[in-house]
């Protein structure tokens, strides 16, 4: 009877070894979600009509772009460049 028995116990550890391998093989594998650059960090950023820190936010909206030329000059919420001269 220890014949019979010897035989199945190794294939069944074999067995359980090769399942916890593959499922730990993928535990090592995990993506790090990067936060965003801010925007006007770039040249052009803050006149590119695009939300590129994305935070809800375009262009001369955004704190970021506060101090860029682009945004210079309109201080209101108009659409048209209505400060400059």
């Amino acid at each position: 009877m220890s014949r019979l028995c010897f035989p199945f116990n190794l294939w069944a550890s074999r067995l359980l070894l090769a399942l916890i391998f593959v499922a730990c093989s993928g535990c090592g594998d995990i993506t790090v979600l990067e936060a965003p650059e801010g925007e006007g960090d770039e040249p052009g950023e803050c006149s590119d009509d695009a939300d590129n820190d994305l935070d809800g936010l375009f262009d001369c909206e955004d704190p970021d772009c506060a101090g860029a030329s682009d945004c210079a000059g309109d201080d209101d919420d108009d659409d048209d460049d209505d400060d400059s001269s």
